[in-house]
């Protein structure tokens, strides 16, 4: 299993768990009519109140409810991520809740550093469709109790084991967006990058290093993007990996329609159109 490299921050860290909760939990939420709550054990009375209030809950009995305590998420994450990193007290927590529809919706709530589009492209690639998701936290945090609360319920709804393709690729997806974001200085961008190259190889799943790499640099040339060798290979591993895991790749195709369209003022405006037309040029000249 691959580790997060330590540059990428406890920050970050804590956000990969909150979306390995949610993959698990969403990716199981079909065996129940009930929409599922998972809270961090280590909530006061108070700070549960708060996160309940945030979620809209008022009665948190209509849902199925577990806890989450810190000592589950060592058992589950320290093969994955430094002790240190992962912390002492569980308290983020996540209300999954099914749409009805195809398309993934996500809020968070006092959940610092990871976006929505960044959980909405990471829960795509584990094949999660048809969702409403809220993260939340009883006040600024990044979200940790969360991946442990998916991966009980998803245990206690199924009796399978969460597959550690799945959450190594939605892992590494997210962490790679957030590193990206930070050293371009724009994390939309960062997931617009990710999310086209995504749809690229949806259609085609088999495209070689070179081809994701050329894909990488042509969404980087339309999005007004100065990506850095080093950001191109990071991510051209990332997606890489995707090849070699158990990703639908259908779902993913059929998730692109909806991200893709949140995207289209960055690739549709006049100056990455440009940009786009000299890139062709240039290719053009060097055949």
């Amino acid at each position: 299993m691959k580790h997060i490299n330590q540059r990428r921050g406890a920050a970050i860290t804590a956000v990969v768990f909150a979306v390995s909760m949610l993959l698990s939990t969403v990716t199981a939420f079909a065996s129940g009519d009930q929409g599922y709550l998972a809270l961090g054990a280590d909530l006061s009375d108070s700070e549960k109140a708060t996160v309940l209030d945030l979620m809209d809950v008022s009665n948190p009995d209509d849902y199925n409810v577990i806890t989450v305590t810190n000592s589950e998420e060592h058992k589950y994450l320290d093969s994955y991520i430094s002790s240190s990193e992962i912390g002492t007290k569980a308290l983020s927590s996540v209300l999954i809740k099914e749409n009805g529809g195809n398309d993934i919706h996500v809020e968070t709530q006092n959940i610092n550093y990871c976006t929505t589009g960044m959980y909405r492209n990471a829960l795509a690639t584990a094949g999660v469709s048809g969702a409403d998701v809220t993260v939340a936290g009883p006040f600024e945090i990044s979200g940790t109790a969360a991946l442990v609360g998916t991966i009980k319920a998803y245990e206690q709804m199924s009796g399978e084991t969460v597959s550690d393709d799945v959450i190594e690729s939605s892992v590494d997806e997210l962490t790679t967006t957030g590193q990206v974001g930070e050293d371009i200085g724009d994390t939309e961008k960062a997931e617009a990058i990710i999310a086209s190259v995504k749809e690229d190889m949806a259609e085609n799943p088999d495209m070689s290093d070179s081809e994701i790499e050329e894909s990488i640099q042509e969404a980087a040339q339309q999005a007004d993007v100065d990506i850095s060798d080093e950001n191109v290979e990071e991510i051209s591993e990332m997606l890489q990996n995707l090849q070699d895991s158990d990703i639908d790749w259908d779902n993913v195709r059929e998730q692109s329609k909806s991200i893709m369209e949140n995207f289209k003022g960055i690739f549709d405006s006049d100056e990455a159109k440009g940009l786009f037309a000299r890139f062709i040029a240039w290719l053009k000249s060097l055949l």
